[in-house]
């Protein structure tokens, strides 16, 4: 049985911004590609997604939409003790549920923000998501949160977890929140 830890939420939220806080205390190294499953390692732990030097958007929101199949694909029989991913492409309620049905420790933490700091973070990085881009992704979100939130997804304690991330007190509490899942 293998883990798997789904950072989630909404544009804005600092799901890459988290993450590449987090990479900066390992050392990765580039997998070669899982046909469009782009991942780096260190260590025990595969992380899915692209981060390339200077890119705003990274994570699975890098790859192909067409990659859910094969994750799946390469989770029924895992390489890596712990496997982590954040962004889009991954977060769904189906992605998670076969991941559980497959007997690996699943734990989701969702990202969350205020209307007005995600707004700044909109203005701050030039995005220009539409309306229904945006209500689309609250909607699996909160899909998830509904699906999961009232149940443990494997043994007792794993539940999904909410958090703010507005400020680097926030990233910090998040970064060893992530750092417990791993063992």
């Amino acid at each position: 049985m293998a883990k798997l830890i789904g950072i989630v939420g909404m544009p804005g939220t600092g799901k890459t911004t988290l993450m590449r806080e987090w990479m900066g205390k390992r050392e990765w190294t580039p997998d070669t590609p899982i046909q469009l499953l782009d991942s780096y390692h260190s260590d025990n732990i595969r992380l899915f997604g692209k981060y390339d030097v200077g890119e705003t958007f990274a994570g699975t929101d890098k790859l192909s939409m067409a990659v859910m199949p094969v994750a799946i694909q390469y989770m029924q029989n895992p390489t890596h003790e712990v496997n982590i991913f954040e962004g889009d492409r991954l977060t769904s309620v189906n992605f998670f549920t076969q991941c559980r049905d497959m007997g690996h420790d699943v734990s989701i933490v969702v990202l969350e923000v205020s209307d007005a700091v995600r707004e700044q973070r909109y203005k701050d990085r030039g995005s220009e998501q539409s309306e229904t881009f945006i209500q689309g992704r609250r909607t699996k979100i909160n899909n998830i949160m509904e699906e999961f939130g009232d149940k443990p997804l494997t043994g007792e304690d794993a539940l999904y977890q909410s958090f703010l991330h507005e400020s680097p007190e926030d990233t910090k509490v998040i970064i060893n929140h992530i750092e417990s899942l791993l063992k």
